[in-house]
């Protein structure tokens, strides 16, 4: 038999070529356990926000829905992580749909120096041991005129942002949402409701009743506002004075209820289109010696706001959805 010179050794050399190869083919993740990081087949969140179909956000108006899509987190890592939000507008009231109930989620500003900053909450991300894999939101806002432009409410003030951040004590959420995170833009209608009041108002102390007229109008956006009441409040002139002695009432459709005694009083609930108004008339009447050396001639303040009666309405500090209550002060000339 011929012997081929050389012939095992290549043999030998090819078989060791083709293992060497083999095993870098497989590379680091297909490996025995040896330098395995868990962690590596573990995805990476994804956060996602969303709004109800063309629902659009009006200040003062009904509460705007918004959802939270949290994806990619066991109960161990949502455990050790909260969601803060950003909200880029001036909240009122940010509520969390559990257990079938709406609960308020507290707000902080997140810059105490300057105005250079948000509002925004932070809420854990696991609830009864379970991860939360989809939250419901809801947003309130105020009737915000004075922050509008030109009717307008400022493109960057309509976003909502969302990140995630260990839980770990004393964390505060940063100035401003990093450029990474999760946003939505708001659907925003400018309606806003106008009060009108007169800036004064005079009276013949001990003479007949004077009218005080508060007028509401829709103005600036394109919805129809509902489910509004004008709140209308009576203070005393003076500190430490009550407003039992002047009379007053209000117009019910053409009879004059009578209000004296009280501090408040709200009108029935009604709607505005774009464009409306509507106009409530007050009578007051400012008998002798309403007045005192400690405040001159001012006998009394009116102020009017819009309420709504999704939001809770205290007899002394009647909620408004507009900014400000509009006041006019009730002089008593002798």
């Amino acid at each position: 038999m011929t012997r081929i010179p050389g012939l095992r050794a290549l043999l030998i050399l090819f078989v060791a070529t083709a293992a060497v190869a083999g095993c870098a083919g497989r590379g680091p993740d297909t490996a025995p356990d040896r330098g395995h990081s868990p962690a590596a087949s573990v995805p990476r969140p994804a956060i996602h926000l969303g709004t109800d179909g063309d629902r659009a956000l009006v200040p003062g108006g009904p509460p705007l829905p918004f959802r939270v899509t949290v994806a990619g987190l066991t109960e161990a890592q949502a455990a050790r992580r909260v969601l803060a939000l950003y909200i880029g507008t001036v909240p009122d009231r940010l509520q969390i749909r559990e257990d079938g109930t709406w609960r308020d989620v507290p707000l902080q500003w997140t810059n105490e120096q300057d105005d250079d900053g948000e509002f925004a909450a932070v809420l854990p991300l696991a609830h009864r041991g379970k991860a939360r894999k989809e939250i419901e939101f809801r947003l309130f806002t105020a009737d915000q005129r004075r922050s509008y432009v030109d009717g307008q409410v400022p493109a960057v003030a309509d976003t909502i942002a969302a990140q995630l951040a260990p839980a770990r004590k004393g964390w505060v959420p940063d100035t401003h949402p990093a450029a990474s995170a999760s946003r939505v833009r708001l659907p925003v209608d400018p309606t806003h409701l106008a009060v009108e009041v007169p800036q004064l108002l005079k009276a013949t102390e001990g003479g007949p009743p004077v009218e005080w007229e508060v007028r509401v109008r829709n103005e600036a956006g394109k919805r129809t506002r509902s489910g509004l009441r004008i709140a209308i409040t009576l203070s005393p002139g003076a500190v430490g004075r009550s407003v039992s002695r002047p009379h007053w009432a209000i117009d019910r459709g053409g009879s004059w209820a009578d209000l004296t005694g009280r501090a408040h009083v709200e009108t029935d609930e009604f709607a505005l289109a774009p464009g409306e108004s509507r106009t409530v008339r007050i009578r007051i009447a400012v008998p002798t010696g309403a007045t005192s050396k400690n405040t001159g001639d001012l006998a009394a303040a009116l102020s009017a706001a819009v309420s709504a009666p999704w939001w809770p309405s205290d007899p002394d500090e009647p909620s408004g959805v507009a900014l400000d209550p509009e006041s006019t002060n009730v002089l008593a000339e002798g």
